[in-house]
């Protein structure tokens, strides 16, 4: 595989192993496509990191809205879409950067 800056790292993997048949086919058309229309884009260095779904979490891990941390487990910082606290990836950046805030301010006292 080539250089990656996604941490924790790459592995290889078929698609098919990852996800369900009828997205894991659509998926591979539409690269194939999206190859054909940006020359360069498609090819065997090319690195897809998977998976990120659209469904928001069915749970909602609880959080302090003071200490933003959860309130019987001390240091843990329940955040983003996985946490319940966000829908999408721009909510779950504002939120991650709420809670990154506050870490700061408590690890800088």
């Amino acid at each position: 595989l080539p250089a990656c800056s996604y941490l924790p790292g790459i592995r290889s993997s078929s698609i098919n192993e990852v996800l369900p048949p009828f997205i894991a086919g659509n998926l591979q058309l539409a690269f194939k496509a999206f190859g054909k229309k940006m020359k360069g884009y498609f090819t065997n260095d090319a690195v897809v990191v998977a998976t990120e779904s659209r469904t928001s979490s069915p749970v909602r891990i609880p959080r302090d809205s003071e200490t933003m941390q959860h309130p019987q487990i001390k240091n843990l910082y329940p955040c983003g879409e996985g946490a319940g606290y966000a829908g999408g990836i721009v909510s779950a950046a504002m939120d991650g950067e709420r809670i990154a805030n506050k870490i700061a301010v408590v690890f800088s006292k």
